[in-house]
């Protein structure tokens, strides 16, 4: 659509003073999608417990020696067992206390869990008892927004290219705020898992149309910078989930009030335009034109005349395009579909560590709410060095680096494993790394994609993605009946395994984007020595990052 283009570098501004309102505006939606992305590491936090034994009044009462086990391999008392026979007589008086184990034979809880109340406070854990044989049901709460997530962006990504940008984004978010508010009432956990899987689809909804409407409102140049930068205001989400879990403490408050400022939101009915670029593609000549002279008389400059029959000129070119099916991802010739394969395991291995190691900080150190806090505030670095190393090291190269670097450090944990600080020092390196490559692969599979396929090959990849996040948790869960560096240990291999694997596939950077498959076949799966020369064709067709954006 490069005449498109040429009509906002030219007469509109590639990101003018109207495309940075709108961005901004836009950007702020991504805000809550982090929200409900992450919650469920508070409001299904899993606190200290013991089985409640005859006479205890709140967790590790003085008793606790006669009633409870010893766990010797974790170090703690028993979470999930209590001495089948014991006696404890004169609770209440210092003077007649006598606490005695008739017998070493355990039993499963037979009264129910006490909740150390000292981190965390009522949690989904705590209110239906999400613990011992139920814990994989704390674990499916996470996985299971991450499952929505899947389904929502295969639902509303076809939806926005059915109905519009606009109206899904605005659809998106009301869905999200009712199914945050009704979730906060769950009288049970199948119903509070039900809208957690609606909340990950309202969030997925949200994201994929807000960087669909971003990307499609500027010029060519600026598609890196804008890409990477909605992802800052993702971490400041992140970020604010701490205070507000903090501050809070008990799940239902907390998912209330990360819901209910959604409604905000609403008001884009009236400040938001619909995309110019969707309008166009579906002959509504006429109000996009409106739209683009509106940006450009905010951003000083001035539309041509004749732009009317350029949209319409743009739109039968467009209509002409050939279009492939998700075979020709597999079936068209072995290059592509040995790169689809590679492409979609980096996808699922930067989703599955990077969700993994936000939800572990639960597990990490003393203190969750200032893991989980460091965790985001890692991102914002990694970000920045993305952006700063792109254009002088490729993208394949990036990737590698920051895989392999980030794989490396979470295996080597396994040495350090008794120690809480350096653990959870090499666990946020990790983040950090995962971070700024799970930034990058978004932009590297767009521009290795050819044209035909690009579409369906980063719907594939998200689909991908979506697997790694969902498997996480259960990842996590092998930590629970192991060792805590346990699922650092297999997101360590798993990301070092990726950052390998991704040299095997061809650099993009300064190369020319592939129209067709036969295009993008000429890119092998090892380095080619013969890069695309800048002026092998106009400069319409080159890789859209054209111009030092980084910040």
């Amino acid at each position: 659509m490069e005449a498109f283009d040429d009509i906002l570098v030219n007469h509109v501004g590639e990101f003018g003073r109207a495309q940075k309102l709108y961005f901004f505006l836009v950007c702020l939606t991504a805000i809550p999608c982090a929200f409900h992305s992450f919650a469920n590491t508070f409001i299904s936090g899993s606190p200290k417990h013991h089985c409640r034994f005859e006479g205890a009044l709140k967790y590790k009462d003085d008793a606790i020696e006669c009633a409870i086990p010893w766990d010797s391999d974790k170090d703690e008392w028993s979470k999930c067992k209590e001495y089948k026979q014991y006696n404890i007589t004169g609770f209440n008086s210092d003077s007649d206390f006598n606490c005695t184990s008739e017998s070493d034979e355990e039993t499963e809880c037979r009264s129910g869990w006490l909740y150390d109340r000292k981190i965390y406070g009522e949690t989904v854990v705590t209110e239906w008892d999400l613990v011992c044989d139920q814990n994989w049901m704390r674990q499916l709460g996470k996985s299971i927004v991450l499952l929505g997530k899947l389904i929502g962006s295969l639902v509303f990504g076809q939806l926005s290219d059915l109905f519009g940008r606009k109206k899904i984004l605005l659809i998106s978010l009301l869905l999200q705020i009712t199914c945050g508010v009704l979730s906060s009432f769950s009288g049970s956990f199948p119903v509070f898992i039900t809208f957690q899987f609606l909340l990950g689809c309202a969030s997925s909804g949200v994201f994929l149309t807000a960087f669909v409407i971003v990307t499609e409102i500027v010029g060519p140049s600026w598609r890196t910078f804008i890409g990477i930068t909605i992802e800052y205001f993702y971490t400041l989400g992140y970020i604010i989930l701490t205070g507000v879990a903090y501050a809070l403490r008990d799940w239902q408050n907390i998912e209330l009030t990360l819901s209910l400022p959604g409604v905000l939101f609403l008001s884009y009915f009236w400040i938001l335009p619909e995309s110019p670029r969707w309008l166009m593609t579906k002959g509504r000549y006429e109000e996009s034109v409106k739209i683009l002279r509106n940006f450009a008389k905010t951003n000083k400059k001035s539309l041509p005349e004749d732009c009317l029959e350029t949209l319409k000129a743009v739109k039968m070119k467009e209509h002409g395009a050939q279009t492939e099916n998700i075979k020709a991802l597999f079936f068209t010739s072995p290059t592509m579909r040995w790169k689809t394969i590679l492409i979609g395991f980096n996808w699922l291995s930067n989703s599955m560590v990077y969700y993994g190691l936000a939800f572990h900080t639960e597990s990490l150190g003393s203190n969750p709410y200032l893991a989980f806090f460091i965790s985001g505030a890692v991102e914002v670095p990694a970000y920045i060095l993305s952006q700063l190393l792109l254009k002088r090291l490729g993208r394949k190269r990036v990737i590698c680096i920051f895989m392999s670097i980030g794989g490396v450090v979470l295996l080597s944990t396994t040495v350090i494993k008794d120690y809480k600080v350096p653990v959870l020092v090499f666990a946020m390196i990790g983040k950090l790394c995962i971070t700024a490559s799970y930034g990058i692969v978004y932009l590297y599979s767009a521009e290795l994609y050819p044209t035909t396929v690009r579409n369906i090959g980063l719907g594939f990849s998200s689909i991908c993605a979506r697997v790694g996040g969902v498997s996480a948790p259960y990842i996590l869960l092998i930590g629970d009946y192991t060792s805590i560096v346990m699922p650092l240990i297999l997101f360590g291999a798993q990301s070092l395994l990726a950052g390998i694997l991704i040299l095997l596939l061809p650099e993009t950077q300064n190369q020319n984007l592939p129209d067709n498959i036969k295009e993008a076949d000429e890119y092998k799966l090892t380095v080619s020595k013969q890069c695309c020369a800048r002026d092998s064709k106009p400069e319409e067709y080159r890789s859209v990052e054209t111009k030092d954006t980084t910040m």
